[in-house]
């Protein structure tokens, strides 16, 4: 009887004792962290790489910018060197002897001869007898001559059968800005004399006086 008592009071104790089932175990997909951890981290990594992005596009618009500016400036620096050296007269550098006077040069002859003489020894130096621009040049030229008993040839002769004053470079007078006196006939040329231009024959010996217009590029220097 008293084996009977123990084997129902352990019967007893083993419908009595808890059963303590082991947790289910989590499956490989399952994620430890909160969803809205997941989202911050996903949001996180795009806004990083957007970043990445916009540095690496600013860099390549700065770098395009400052290629320009500097390809810009330098055109513009080749501008002005260009139009300083337009727009700036050079040195007018006339030969030793000779009137300088705007863009001309002048000289004076220290012998008398006929007017074609005077004028192959112009072309000689590379000039040309007297051409005269304006009433401003005439007095620039009495005023450095001062020799009142010397007259000196100019290009201007009368041409036949036109029966025209007319220049060396074949320009026809202009009584507006110069006039002749004395008569004027057959063979006639203009001789500058104390302020006046006066016809005379081409056959008479003068003075004479040249001029060689100047070029910026290349100053004439010789004689």
């Amino acid at each position: 009887m008293d084996s009977t008592l123990v084997y129902a009071d352990l019967n007893l104790a083993r419908i009595r004792e808890p059963n303590h089932e082991p947790p289910p175990p989590l499956s490989p997909d399952t994620c430890r962290c909160p969803r809205w951890h997941r989202l911050a981290l996903k949001f996180g990594c795009a806004g990083l790489i957007l970043l990445v992005l916009v540095v690496i596009g600013l860099s390549v618009l700065v770098v395009s910018l400052v290629q320009k500016l500097s390809v810009k400036g330098i055109s513009m620096d080749v501008q002005m060197k260009r139009t300083n050296a337009t727009d700036s007269p050079a040195k007018l550098e006339c030969p030793q002897d000779w009137l300088s006077h705007r863009d001309k040069c002048f000289h004076v002859s220290h012998v008398s001869n006929t007017w074609k003489e005077g004028l192959a020894d112009c072309d000689g130096k590379g000039a040309t007898l007297l051409l005269i621009q304006d009433q401003e040049e005439l007095g620039f030229l009495q005023d450095s001559i001062k020799e009142k008993y010397n007259s000196f040839w100019i290009g201007l002769s009368y041409i036949l059968p036109d029966m025209n004053w007319k220049w060396m470079n074949g320009s026809t007078l202009n009584s507006d800005v110069l006039k002749i006196s004395g008569a004027t006939e057959r063979d006639s040329c203009a001789v500058l004399s104390e302020g006046k231009v006066i016809s005379e024959s081409c056959a008479s010996d003068n003075r004479w006086i040249c001029q060689k217009e100047l070029n910026r590029e290349t100053p004439c220097n010789d004689s």
